[in-house]
Parts: C-alpha cells; sequence; structure tokens
C-alpha cells in the first residue's frame, strides 16, 4: 500500500511540476484567470442547467456580460434546437463561443478546440486547436486533460503531437483523479499490459477502482467484470470470492457464468455476503441488475 501510495503521489509531482511551469507561462500572457462552469464529461450537468430555460431567459443571462449566457447560446446555434425553435448558424455560434472563452469561459475554449480540430463551423487549424487544447487543460479542464492524454498517447485526435508516453500518463491521471472514468480506464490498461509503462498490478488495480467509481459515473458498471477479475485472480490486491462475486453479479448478465463457475470455491456463507453487497449497492444507487441466489451442491 505505501510503495502504491508513493507511486501516485510521485507521478502527481511530476505531472504537476510540468503544470506547473506551463501555467507560469499561461500567467505572464493572460490578464485574468478562466472559470469553468462544468467539469462533468457526461453533459448532465449542462443539459440539467438548460432543460427548463427558454431562450430569452438565455438570451436574457447573455446580457449580463459574465459569458455563461453566450456559452449556452453559441452551444444551441452550432448544431440548431428544437427545444428552443433555433436553426443552426455557424456564424452565431462560432461568434458567441469566442466571446465566451474571451469572458474567461475555459467550457467554450476546449469547444473552439473541438471546432478547430474537426473543421466544424471553422476551418481546421491544428496550431488553434494545440493552443486551446494547452490553455484550457492547464486551467484544469477534465476533457481538455482527457484529449491532450489521447493525442499523446497516439489513440485520437491524431496529427496533433507525436506520440509521447510520458505527458500521455500525465495527461490521463490529470483526467482519472478529476473523475474521467474512461482515462482511469485507460490509465489501468496501460499498467496492467505495460504499454509504454512498467508493468504496475497494483496502478492498474487503483486506475480501474478510479474508473469503476468516478463521481461523474459512480459505479460505471461496464468496468465491473474487470474489477471482478481482478479480485478473483488477486491482480493488484488480494483476492477476495466475495468481492469478485458481488462484481460479476453487478455485471447483469455478463456476470452469470462467471458467478456460476466461482461459486464451486465459495461457501454459501459468503455467497450470501456477496448478494447482500451487491443489493446494498443497488439501492444506494437506485438500479436493478444481477440477482439470483446460486446454491452449491452438497
Amino acid at each position: 500500500m505505501m510503495r502504491l501510495q508513493s507511486s501516485v503521489m510521485f507521478l502527481k509531482w511530476r505531472c504537476d511540476m510540468r503544470w506547473f511551469f506551463s501555467f507560469l507561462s499561461l500567467f505572464f500572457f493572460h490578464s485574468a484567470f478562466a472559470g469553468i462552469l462544468f467539469q462533468d464529461p457526461t453533459g448532465d450537468e449542462l443539459n440539467s442547467a438548460i432543460k427548463n430555460m427558454s431562450l430569452s431567459d438565455i438570451e436574457g443571462m447573455a446580457e449580463d456580460g459574465e459569458g455563461k449566457g453566450e456559452y449556452y447560446l453559441g452551444l444551441i446555434y452550432l448544431n440548431g434546437s428544437k427545444q428552443f425553435g433555433v436553426e443552426k448558424s455557424c456564424d452565431k455560434s462560432s461568434e458567441l463561443l469566442r466571446h465566451a472563452w474571451q469572458m474567461g469561459v475555459v467550457d467554450a475554449g476546449y469547444m473552439l478546440s473541438v471546432m478547430s480540430y474537426r473543421g466544424i463551423c471553422v476551418e481546421k487549424n491544428f496550431d488553434r486547436v494545440k493552443e486551446l487544447a494547452q490553455e484550457t487543460a492547464d486551467e484544469g479542464y477534465l476533457l481538455s486533460q482527457r484529449m491532450l492524454g489521447r493525442a499523446y498517447l497516439g489513440s485520437e485526435w491524431k496529427g496533433l503531437y507525436k506520440k509521447n508516453l510520458d505527458k500521455a500518463v500525465c495527461w490521463l491521471s490529470k483526467a482519472g483523479e478529476s473523475g474521467d472514468s474512461e482515462s482511469a480506464a485507460k490509465l489501468s490498461y496501460l499498467y496492467r499490459e505495460g504499454v509504454g509503462v512498467k508493468k504496475d498490478e497494483e496502478l492498474s488495480f487503483y486506475w480501474l477502482k478510479k474508473a469503476s467509481f468516478s463521481k461523474f459515473d459512480p459505479g460505471e458498471i461496464i468496468y465491473f467484470p474487470s474489477l471482478a477479475e481482478y479480485y478473483e485472480s488477486g491482480v493488484g490486491t488480494e483476492a477476495d470470492l466475495v468481492q469478485a462475486y458481488k462484481y460479476y453479479d453487478l455485471s447483469g448478465s455478463a456476470g452469470v457464468d462467471d458467478k456460476q463457475r466461482i461459486a464451486k470455491e465459495m461457501t454459501q456463507e459468503q455467497i450470501d455476503e456477496a448478494l447482500r453487497q451487491s443489493k446494498e449497492w443497488q439501492k444506494e444507487h437506485n438500479v436493478q441488475v444481477g440477482g439470483g441466489f446460486i446454491r452449491r451442491a452438497n
């Protein structure tokens, strides 16, 4: 455990030092600190914020000069919206998002970087993409950190940077610690397989748990089969069949065969305890998966 904590702290220190020097550069060239409206990579917080608003509400918000209203309108005009009765307008969208970015809305800077990469409503411009991605990632924006991590990894955002696994791990780590389950899962895979990093099962388990229980995707059950496997085989942690059975159960139909298999190695008391914990988790998260007691043959 101490070795794991030291490894995580060392990686965080090394990445933070790189961020510090980048931040100093950012400080001298920008007069104001940017603000992040929504860190949630699922988009649920943004959707919830505008769900009950009218177009006039948002237009009125845009008049306050703080950037939030301009950001909302920029997104609405980007694709058009039946909800708000708005047709797509590239000119309005790009202008509103640029103004929101100038007013310090970090989310708008990230969106402009995506638009510049894909050529959506603006010309493709990789230099502009890198500038915006770096600035917003330095400000702590989770999606920009994921973007840089995957770009340096060479898996996405191709053409922006030369492959650099050291930088990829740093940015993915920042995004993973901030609550991005995708980045955490990618790091778990890298450490499990030793891809560009020294193979480390404890760090792989650490990041897999981060992916499974991120604050934005609490209980991301797509990772539960892997988590169950780690507990069953003792990958990066002590083998624990109760926990393995619990997460196989929470995997739904994907874990049925595995439950049947490991049940042969468990006592009925262990199975009952695993199912109790599974039901407790489901009740806490208001979901229903798994189920079914498996009795061992005498």
